[in-house]
């Protein structure tokens, strides 16, 4: 099965971040959000990967080239202007022969793509959509489906609402409807192409996930994505290892430890945290270990570093944690 990555958003909500760089290259613990996504589809054997582009697709481009440093195979669908979520696609029909799987280049998930192909194959869908239940659904799709989990009705960011069932934006395509469907230009699936497909009767049907999944659109969900990977709430591979095996253990150990600095003090030692550690961010710095885990530090306005150190033991956690809070006051003496 090949998938489609929607990488073409300018993310104008996620400004500043997106300033200089794509909105899908924003970084999580000093890696692009995009290649989460990328390690999940491979994870789950999907390497063939098309990536829609549009705004600073450079950036993409010059990180992920061929795909082959990252065992993938990528090709680039270019736009010109803006197509929507679903232009680019509809105009990549030629190569699209078989089921496809969509996700948003913005969507912070580990969503078990298995059971979502399997799902779409027991309900011999023309198209699935996975949603999620979420406390707010005013910002995304909701979906009513009947009790055969077939899409009977769906509403887009609505001003008022009853449930919240929301659609992800990731998918599974039958190719047929790229030409059922056929059209030039700019496409959404929300805005347009579902709601075709209801009023035409479509096989559509909701694959409904428990997994993690958030849509990275503005500062503050970046901000909450972050702290749910420093707390372990999300872990990119926990779907993929949960089918390796059954007794293996997910939950790491975090120890935090703060660090006071005095304000004179506090550039000499953010130049030497970029001199060790090159940085997008000057306020946050991660270091990844080399038997997995990693440390966090984070520039305090108030109360000097607070540092976070994630690793497979307790104890190993406390002394990288440690390790790194001496390196902070040594180099204030410097």
């Amino acid at each position: 099965m090949k998938a489609v990555i929607l990488a073409g958003g300018e993310g104008k909500r996620l400004r500043p971040y997106t300033m200089s760089v794509a909105k899908p290259m924003v970084p999580i613990l000093n890696k692009p959000i995009l290649e989460y996504s990328i390690n999940l589809l491979r994870s789950y054997g999907i390497k063939d990967i098309l990536i829609t582009t549009c705004y600073k697709s450079n950036t993409i481009k010059e990180y992920f080239g061929n795909g082959s440093r990252f065992h993938v195979n990528i090709t680039y669908l270019e736009e010109r202007k803006p197509l929507g979520t679903a232009g680019g696609i509809f105009l990549a029909n030629h190569l699209l022969k078989e089921p496809f799987l969509v996700l948003s280049g913005d969507a912070f998930t580990n969503i078990p793509i298995d059971q979502v192909i399997n799902f779409h194959k027991s309900k011999k869908a023309a198209m699935t959509l996975v949603s999620k239940e979420v406390p707010n659904p005013r910002e995304y799709g909701i979906c009513y489906t009947n009790q055969n989990r077939k899409l009977i009705d769906f509403v887009e960011k609505p001003a008022t609402w009853e449930g919240n069932e929301v659609n992800t934006g990731v998918y599974i395509v039958e190719p047929f409807l790229l030409k059922k469907y056929s059209r030039k230009g700019a496409l959404d699936f929300s805005r347009d192409l579902i709601p075709s497909l209801l009023t035409n009767n479509e096989a559509v049907y909701v694959f409904k996930t428990n997994a993690y999944w958030r849509d990275i659109g503005s500062p503050e969900e970046y901000k909450r994505a972050r702290e749910d990977l420093m707390r372990g709430l999300f872990t990119p591979e926990k779907a993929y290892l949960a089918r390796k095996s059954e007794t293996v253990n997910l939950d790491p150990f975090i120890t935090r430890v703060q660090v006071a600095c005095p304000k004179v003090k506090k550039p000499f030692v953010l130049a030497k945290l970029l001199e060790t550690v090159p940085s997008m961010d000057e306020e946050e710095f991660i270091i990844e270990h080399r038997d997995g885990g990693w440390t966090k530090i984070v520039s305090d306005p108030d109360r000097g570093f607070i540092i976070y150190s994630k690793a497979d033991r307790r104890n190993l956690a406390r002394e990288l944690a440690r390790y790194y809070g001496k390196k902070i006051k040594t180099w204030q003496k410097v």
